[in-house]
């Protein structure tokens, strides 16, 4: 209840406005949406061509709304969180702010068409990632609240005081279905093709909490990533993403702080300790691209991977420089074309990049805005 009041009196004092909402003139077969964290705009890219679309999420021009991921649901829909971090966020660093935010977020459905607002709705602060069910009905949201975690562990407070929020809402009318504290700063989602599960990374507790979306209550499983983990608040493996093969029964776990990827055994609960790969950059967003082989872009060094998680090897790596500072999330498209984000500098616009899925060459470019770190289809 008292959250609830919290965010209706924060959101009150939100000076709103509504952003121009133009036709995007990109056929919808080809088109990427991409969140500009920096700029507060998304883009749209024309993937057979070149063209790119800017389009404001300015809904308070007092603040820094900071978009961040993004979801299609492919029936006119694109979901968006806004984190609004505080004003003296880091324009540099490992997570520039991220997680940092005392205010309320928000989750805005735009119209595919023109990125126009539809609906709003508040969230807890710090929102993550946004992913939407298979089937389209519910919309994800994971918080990355580093913030709640250091301030409860400052003060000596028990590991669940430090936990943040999985929401499940509506798709259709952004109200909440169900909701629950899952672990300290969750991050990164992946759903099962049945709807019934979701792996969430936990990166502030050094597990992978395993959620049943079928029950209303949300029952989960926390699993350890590994002996060792780091006191809640302060990683020591960092699981910022995490990815399901497609056969629902290993989920492969990118971790910024260990510099590797693990894969988790998902109806065992257990991960497997021989198939871990080092990598020796941060592995930030990955996805699948084959049945055993992941796409993991790679931060300091730059670059982008391809892992074989069965034989738990590195099958080809590439180093990016200036083309692509900082790749954040590696996705693969209905069409099966490979795509990255590129954060770049976070001052200055960053690039998405199509990438051949075996040679990992750089086939295509597009420059968008500052700081981009999510893509749809």
């Amino acid at each position: 209840m008292y959250l609830a009041s919290l965010a209706l009196a924060l959101g009150a004092c939100k000076r709103r406005t509504t952003p121009k909402a133009d036709p995007v003139p990109i056929a919808l077969a080809s088109v990427a949406w991409v969140t500009n964290n920096g700029s507060d705009t998304l883009a749209a890219i024309d993937r057979d061509g070149t063209a790119v679309v800017m389009r404001s999420v300015d809904v308070d021009p007092s603040a820094h709304e900071a978009p961040h991921h993004l979801a299609a649901d492919g029936a006119g829909h694109v979901f968006v969180a806004l984190a609004f971090p505080p004003a003296d966020a880091p324009a540099q660093g490992k997570h520039s702010g991220h997680g940092g935010s005392d205010s309320i977020g928000e989750l805005l459905r735009l119209d595919q068409r023109t990125l126009g607002i539809e609906k709003t709705h508040d969230v807890d602060q710090n929102p993550g990632d946004v992913v939407l069910t298979h089937d389209g009905r519910r919309v994800l949201v994971t918080h990355f609240d580093m913030r709640r975690a250091m301030r409860e562990a400052k003060a000596g407070s028990a590991t669940s005081k430090m936990y943040a929020r999985l929401l499940v809402l509506d798709a259709a009318t952004l109200d909440e279905i169900a909701a629950r504290p899952v672990c300290v700063a969750p991050h990164g989602i992946a759903v099962s093709r049945d709807d019934r599960l979701a792996a969430i990374a936990c990166y502030g507790s050094d597990e992978i909490a395993l959620v049943d979306l079928s029950t209303p209550s949300l029952p989960l499983a926390h699993v350890p990533i590994a002996a060792g983990a780091g006191v809640p608040g302060a990683p020591r493996f960092g699981p910022y993403s995490v990815v399901l093969a497609p056969d629902g029964r290993r989920a492969v776990v990118a971790d910024m702080e260990s510099d590797d990827v693990r894969v988790l055994d998902v109806r065992a609960r257990e991960f497997d300790e021989g198939a871990t790969v080092a990598l020796g950059a941060r592995a930030m967003m990955p996805d699948m691209v084959g049945p055993d082989t992941a796409l993991v872009p790679l931060q300091g060094p730059d670059g982008l991977a391809l892992v074989d998680v069965a034989k738990a090897s590195i099958v080809r790596r590439v180093s990016f420089g200036a083309e692509c500072k900082n790749p954040h999330v590696a996705r693969i498209a209905p069409d099966g074309r490979a795509y990255v984000v590129c954060e770049g500098d976070h001052v200055t616009p960053g690039a998405v990049i199509e990438v051949n899925r075996d040679s990992l060459a750089i086939v295509k470019r597009w420059v968008v805005g500052v700081y981009p770190d999510g893509i749809a289809f």
